[in-house]
């Protein structure tokens, strides 16, 4: 078994559920692997829970943020009859960030997100024009 396995059955994981409707908290994602994976024995068992732990949540972490907003969704986040819209967003709910299906996401939240898209969007929109910008007085200085 290698981290890619464990992503895998994270993704798995998360995947079951958010299309079963629930919010997802990366601690609790770790605990379910943990239940899962549990034939840990010997003298240094707690010592290596403690470690696995801490590495399916960093885990589980990097797979929620997968699910931000951007200006391309992987398919597999996209929810269905949609271009770009996710199954579900992270959310910042109670100092934790969790994973939030786009069902169970408050109009604030989604009205947030979008904010933060049009923001981006205007970001990339002022960077394309300074490299139009750069590439065309650099034209005219060889000229």
């Amino acid at each position: 078994m290698n981290e890619t396995s464990v992503t895998e059955e994270i993704h798995k994981l998360i995947d079951e559920k958010i299309d079963a409707g629930v919010v997802v908290h990366a601690d609790w994602i770790a605990a379910s692997i943990l239940a899962i994976k549990d034939q840990i024995e010997g003298d240094d068992a707690p010592f290596y829970r403690v470690c696995a732990y801490r590495d399916v949540v960093r885990i589980a972490k990097r797979v929620i943020g997968k699910f931000k907003a951007d200006d391309t969704t992987p398919e597999q986040l996209v929810l269905a009859g949609f271009e770009h819209l996710c199954k579900a967003y992270p959310m910042d709910r109670d100092g934790a960030v969790v994973l939030v299906p786009v069902t169970l996401c408050t109009d604030n939240e989604l009205l947030e997100r979008a904010a933060q898209l049009e923001k981006q969007a205007k970001g990339c929109r002022a960077h394309a024009k300074e490299i139009l910008d750069y590439v065309a007085a650099r034209e005219l200085a060889a000229a």
